[in-house]
């Protein structure tokens, strides 16, 4: 019984011993770091998309972010870091060329007031949902229109308080806004959940937020 009791000691020592080795490697040797990420995978994200029931399209609106998507490190420090999204098909500009087809069905002076992401933002400026608000002069109401994966899923007349705004020629995609940041110091340990694309009535031009662990940030849209 007792050298039973020696055999679990030692295997327990051998187990704390084999992990605290491990952990000094891992914080010391390259070649050892290389090794573990190999056998390690990205993280897999399936996201539960929550449609909201949208009632009237509103400017101020579009400046709040939906923060219902999985935190993503900016800059991926191992493969366990990276994250999959596998319903994350469109970038922002990717959607919009859909989107806006559909809009200009609904009223052929249709104009972009905001979008949003409604799940995970992936590095590649990708999110599983879409959701876009029109507005349109002739017809003094607004549209909403979400795209889950590459499909649109809603179609939706609402009241507005904007005809929408002229974009910009050449506007640069979300995954350019997220290389934008990626590139800063301060964001090497941060992390992104959300992003949206919204017009500023003071400034008069659009721009990009993004939402971070590091707290809210904008980029001008030339």
């Amino acid at each position: 019984m007792i050298n039973k009791y020696i055999k679990i000691i030692i295997a327990s020592i051998i187990i704390i011993v084999a992990l605290a080795t491990g952990e000094f490697l891992s914080s010391k040797s390259p070649s050892f770091k290389k090794a573990v990420n190999f056998f390690e995978k990205p993280k897999v994200v399936n996201d539960k998309i929550v449609v909201p029931e949208t009632e009237k399209i509103t400017v101020g609106g579009g400046r709040t972010f939906v923060l219902s998507g999985y935190n993503v490190p900016l800059v991926p420090k191992m493969k366990g870091d990276e994250i999959v999204v596998p319903d994350a098909i469109f970038t922002l500009k990717n959607a919009f060329d859909v989107a806006v087809v559909d809009a200009k069905k609904w009223s052929n002076d249709a104009s972009l007031i905001f979008v949003k992401s409604l799940g995970t933002v992936t590095l590649q400026g990708k999110s599983s949902a879409w959701q876009f608000a029109f507005g349109s002069k002739l017809k003094k109401k607004g549209y909403e229109i979400i795209i889950q994966g590459n499909s649109i899923t809603v179609q939706r007349e609402t009241e507005t308080t904007s005809t929408g705004y002229i974009l910009p020629r050449n506007w640069y995609d979300s995954r350019d806004a997220i290389i934008s940041i990626q590139a800063l110091s301060q964001f090497s340990d941060a992390a992104l959940n959300s992003l949206i694309f919204f017009y500023s009535e003071d400034g008069k031009i659009w721009q990009y937020g993004l939402s971070t662990s590091l707290g809210n940030t904008t980029m001008l849209v030339r």
